[in-house]
């Protein structure tokens, strides 16, 4: 799976609002993430922007309009962590050009997708960059999750605890789906004693992961991200 990422703070306007104390400067950044999905295979995705425009579009985040044109019977499943399963697949039409139901994928949601067209997908991820303290995952103790990073920001997996506010428990693992073997690959893992993963995993923009949360407790994993 590959990414391409474009961020443009001039893209959206930004708006100015005074009060009497002070002048308050607002600042939306937008862009798009192009997510190459490869034929036949499966791949796990994420959205990594908002395409509601922080709700002002309605369904933005739906799959129906992230997902649009793409091969016919190509599907999309959730992961169910209380059954740990996925639910079963969502299907694309090429009769109808559309999909057989729908969900919604705000940022950091993750699906698991099969491209069932003879030639590479690329799927354009289109909205604004989530800034401010947002709720990315809440992943209930002892469950597997698939989620993503709420913003575009590739690197490591270190990342999201030292930029995006994951706060990982001993035990915790993470998983990408290797679209070549159809599986996960093999799960780094949060150690407590040196508070830092076993290895690195680089993770793209738009891409899925699997994390299991090893703690007695739920984690609400909210990012506090800000564009510089």
């Amino acid at each position: 799976m590959r990414t391409k990422v474009l961020l443009c703070a001039a893209a959206l306007a930004a708006s100015l609002a005074s009060s009497v104390a002070q002048n308050v400067y607002s600042l939306n950044v937008v862009g798009y993430v192009n997510v190459t999905l490869p034929s036949h295979q499966f791949a796990a995705v994420a959205n990594p922007l908002d395409a509601s425009l922080g709700g002002t579009v309605a369904g933005g985040n739906d799959i129906t309009n992230l997902f649009q044109g793409v091969a016919a019977s190509s599907t999309l499943a959730t992961f169910n962590s209380a059954l740990n399963d996925y639910d079963t697949p969502i299907t694309f039409s090429g009769k109808s050009g559309a999909w057989t139901g729908n969900f919604s994928m705000p940022p950091g949601k993750g699906a698991l997708y099969f491209n069932n067209g003879a030639a590479d997908t690329v799927v354009t991820f289109v909205g604004q960059v989530q800034q401010g303290a947002y709720t990315a995952a809440s992943i209930a103790s002892h469950t597997f999750q698939l989620a993503g990073s709420p913003v575009p920001l590739g690197g490591d997996l270190s990342d999201l605890n030292t930029k995006l506010g994951l706060v990982p428990s001993a035990g915790d693992t993470v998983a990408l789906f290797n679209s070549a073997a159809n599986d996960w690959t093999t799960p780094v893992t949060w150690s407590a004693k040196s508070s830092a993963w076993t290895g690195t995993l680089p993770i793209a923009p738009g891409a899925g992961f699997l994390y299991f949360n090893n703690s007695a407790s739920a984690n609400t994993w909210v990012s506090n991200f800000t564009v510089q």
